[in-house]
């Protein structure tokens, strides 16, 4: 079963997460970001170890960078760590539009895997 989120989230100036994902065991979700506000904005997809908060990525790459007013990032978000989370910031603020598919497997009659616990 594939679950799909499409949301939208105020980017303030300073550094907050803007959306985590929980997940039992490992992760694997594919995300695309859209920077529709008018600022350019900061961030990145981090990890948690069970002790702290760990980039999946050095910067400037596709999970680790800046994006551009009207930029659009397709990734594949894998970690093999149960939480997941993408922190950010805009000078000035801005809007980020997100999508996350993630894959989940539900045995028949099993209940459906939403994304809060």
């Amino acid at each position: 079963m594939n679950v799909i989120i499409t949301e939208s989230n105020v980017v303030g100036e300073v550094e907050a997460t803007i959306f985590s994902m929980l997940q039992g065991g490992p992760i694997s979700a594919a995300i695309v970001i859209k920077n529709v506000g008018s600022n350019i904005m900061n961030y990145r997809f981090q990890a948690y170890n069970g002790t702290t908060w760990a980039d999946l990525a050095q910067p400037g790459t596709p999970l680790n960078n800046t994006l551009a007013i009207n930029q659009v990032v397709s990734q594949i978000v894998v970690s093999t760590f149960s939480q997941v989370r993408l922190v950010g910031n805009a000078s000035g603020g801005t809007i980020l539009d997100f999508d996350v598919t993630r894959f989940f497997a539900r045995a028949d009659g099993g209940a459906l895997p939403l994304l809060n616990l």
